[in-house]
């Protein structure tokens, strides 16, 4: 017994050496190393000018956070900063800072991970770090549920959106604010200045190392702590409000901001609603604010989101006008042509698109600083037409850039032609038809000129077109079809390319070419298409009830808007019945002796008028030599005396000469196109032949043929026009050297 007795102690002994030596081991190998610095809150506590921060800490419930391994970097303000923060507040003591004051104060202060000052300025993108592009960090202080005035004066319950306007909100996320600091790194890389901080913090000294308003101090600052780095800084730093927030709480911006609530969108979460209930008892629907329609979501707290941290390295940005400044625009500019009495409430329920494109022109996708005001374009593209005087206040919120102006900015898109379409409720379904095909994207480029004729609503149902939302294929109808096809000829037709001459003087008399290739005239103040040719005599032309130039208030300046007691059409006239309606078969036309060839050749059919070679849908120049050019050509053997000789070397003739005063492509005698021209006149290898415009003046038309012979046009008789045709008369021919 006893020998048992023995063993079991030797071998107790030797458990207890062994699992003694294992613990030694276990200690030195996962113990705490010695020289490791405390954690973040031993550290401050050890300080000694903390105690207010600390005893926030402790109020906030932050002290095991702040005290045990994890990583943070904090921004903490010494007791000086304390005291000045609780002069400017009224506070006495440090009993008077709840708990809620002292999570906004210890949260806004720490940042996501540990990080020294000169990492801070990099941008921790996903597919690793960016040095340089950080100038901003996302805090641990975000805002749960908030109550929200409706315009009734009842209260909502809200919580702010975690994405961009018309993205779905992200229950997972909370809408961490972030914080913005002003480093001499970035400041310099980036061409800003001492200017750009004080603008936003005039009361506030610019160091290079500034954190909203405070100032870090050299000194102490880069401390290394168990679980991450403290930065002492000289104020207290609370949340800024959002760009959303700030707005309602100030009423010198409600009247934009009652343009904002148009876009508001507020849908109800059942998982923040019972949270909500948990925290506070009370059971209260709860709504997630987001805004679709405009360009971003004043609430959101994270940036475009394209990658996880992207708001480390940009912002939004807004330039938002006071209440006078909106009336005066809206009465000036986007009620123009409205009855008086017509409220913005009425404007949104009829053309929202107008509120959307005035808001948007006020955005910035990224950081705006003071220094580029005049010189960064907004999301839209445009500088603004604003200047440094114009702003009335500037601040840097959570979520953006935003100053205050006195003045709406003049947005591009409404001193532009399609403006005129925008803006005038009596041209809406133009305005329609041009956004469905693109074309208003062109018009309303400031640097690209234009001439548009307008054409009302009520012409265009009394034309026959119609509008059909429910109509998927194609909501555009025309006289119970597709619709499509004939407005973009009719829209095309009253688009006028000016580049870069001079706005025409619609009095006098000219010719322009449109912007699908159709050429239309003008005299005296009306205008004339192809279409309008062939209806009766007194419509041939259309006459222009005003004109609308822009100033610098309103009105476009990339062109002029004409408006037109009508609209111009396009013939739908074949080529031999359009000769003949300008009297080719009479024998004092100058197109006779021509039109009697033609009608008579294989190229002809006379059932339908059409020109074999003369497509529909294409443009072409028809030459025509008068009648004394074509006697000229037969009694040089160029053409045969007889239209409807049945010899085929001849016909064969008849057909080449024709071909070739007729070519590809229109030009018009308007000081325009010159160059070479393709014809349909083709040798026996199939090579095409082509004739030359060697001038081309308003008053003057030379062109050269296969023999270097010029041959001058009529101008008088010249610039007819027909289907996607123009006509001139030539008092010579020209010789296909054939």
């Amino acid at each position: 017994m006893s020998i048992k007795r023995t063993v079991l102690f030797t071998c107790l002994c030797f458990a207890i050496i062994i699992v003694g030596c294992r613990k030694e081991a276990f200690d030195a190998y996962y113990g705490r190393p010695k020289g490791l610095a405390s954690p973040i809150y031993q550290q401050l506590d050890s300080m000694g000018d903390f105690k207010y921060f600390l005893s926030c800490i402790e109020k906030a419930g932050y002290r095991n956070t702040l005290g045990s391994a994890s990583s943070w970097t904090v921004f903490a303000p010494t007791d000086r900063a304390f005291q000045q923060f609780m002069t400017e507040n009224s506070i006495s003591d440090t009993s008077q800072i709840d708990k809620k004051l002292a999570e906004k104060i210890v949260r806004t202060s720490m940042i996501y991970d540990g990080e020294r000052l000169e990492k801070l300025g990099d941008y921790f993108h996903s597919r690793g770090w960016i040095e340089g592009l950080g100038f901003r960090r996302r805090t641990v202080y975000y805002d749960f549920v908030e109550d929200e005035v409706q315009s009734d004066g009842k209260i909502r319950k809200i919580i702010s959106t975690n994405r961009g306007a018309g993205a779905a909100y992200i229950e997972a996320e909370n809408n961490n604010k972030h914080i913005t600091y002003f480093f001499n790194a970035y400041m310099s890389s980036n061409g800003l200045s001492a200017t750009d901080y004080k603008t936003f913090y005039p009361n506030s000294n610019y160091t290079g190392l500034n954190v909203l308003g405070a100032t870090i101090d050299p000194a102490r600052s880069n401390i290394i702590a168990e679980n991450g780095y403290i930065h002492v800084v000289d104020k207290v730093l609370m949340p800024e409000p959002s760009i959303d927030q700030y707005l309602r709480s100030n009423s010198q911006y409600s009247e934009f901001k009652n343009m904002l609530d148009f876009f508001a969108t507020y849908n109800y979460n059942a998982t923040v609603t019972r949270k909500n209930e948990v925290l506070t008892g009370k059971r209260d629907s709860v709504f997630v604010k987001g805004y679709s329609s405009i360009a971003f979501a004043l609430n959101n707290e994270n940036y475009i989101k394209e990658d996880a941290n992207d708001a480390q390295m940009n912002n939004y940005s807004v330039t938002i006008p006071t209440n006078a400044a909106v009336r005066d625009y809206a009465k000036r500019v986007l009620l123009k042509y409205y009855p008086s009495g017509t409220t913005i409430k009425d404007l949104f329920y009829s053309n929202p698109i107008v509120l959307s494109e005035y808001i948007n022109s006020h955005f910035y996708n990224t950081q705006l600083w003071p220094s580029r005001f005049t010189s960064q374009p907004n999301i839209g593209g445009e500088v603004t037409k604003l200047t440094p005087q114009n702003i009335i206040e500037s601040k840097i919120l959570s979520n953006g850039a935003f100053y205050g102006v006195n003045s709406s900015q003049q947005a591009n898109v409404f001193q532009s032609v399609y403006g005129n379409v925008l803006l005038d409720p009596k041209y809406s379904f133009m305005r329609t038809a041009l956004e469905r095909m693109g074309l208003h994207i062109t018009l309303r480029i400031p640097t690209i000129r234009y001439m548009l004729v307008l054409i009302s609503d009520e012409k265009l149902y009394d034309m026959g077109f119609a509008y059909d939302a429910y109509n998927t294929s194609d909501p555009i109808r025309f006289k119970g079809g597709n619709g499509t096809p004939e407005m973009r000829e009719i829209i095309m037709s009253h688009i006028i390319p000016l580049e870069a001459d001079p706005i025409p003087t619609l009095s006098g008399k000219g010719i322009l070419e449109s912007f699908g290739g159709e050429y239309v005239k003008f005299d005296n103040m009306k205008l004339m298409s192809s279409g309008t040719q062939d209806s009766a005599v007194d419509k041939r032309y259309v006459k222009i009830d005003s004109i609308s130039i822009g100033n610098s208030q309103s009105g476009p300046l990339n062109g002029v808007a004409v408006y037109l007691d009508g609209a111009l059409t396009s013939s739908n006239t074949n080529t031999g019945f359009l000769l003949r309606n300008l009297g080719a078969d009479k024998a004092d036309s100058p197109y006779n002796r021509f039109y009697r060839y033609l009608i008579a050749s294989s190229l002809y059919n006379a059932t339908d008028g059409i020109v074999k070679g003369v497509d529909i849908g294409a443009n072409y120049t028809l030459l025509i030599p008068n009648n004394e050019a074509i006697a000229a050509a037969i009694a040089n053997g160029d053409l045969p005396a007889a239209e409807n000789t049945t010899n085929v070397v001849l016909k064969n003739k008849i057909t080449l000469f024709l071909q070739y005063h007729i070519a590809r492509n229109s030009f018009a005698i308007d000081g325009k196109k010159q160059g070479t021209f393709e014809t349909l006149c083709k040798d026996v290898e199939g090579n095409t032949q082509v004739v030359e415009v060697v001038t081309n003046q308003n008053n003057r038309l030379q062109i050269r043929d296969n023999s270097n012979n010029l041959v001058e046009a009529d101008v008088a008789k010249s610039n007819q026009l027909g289907q996607r045709i123009v006509i001139h008369s030539l008092s010579g021919y020209l010789r296909n050297g054939i």
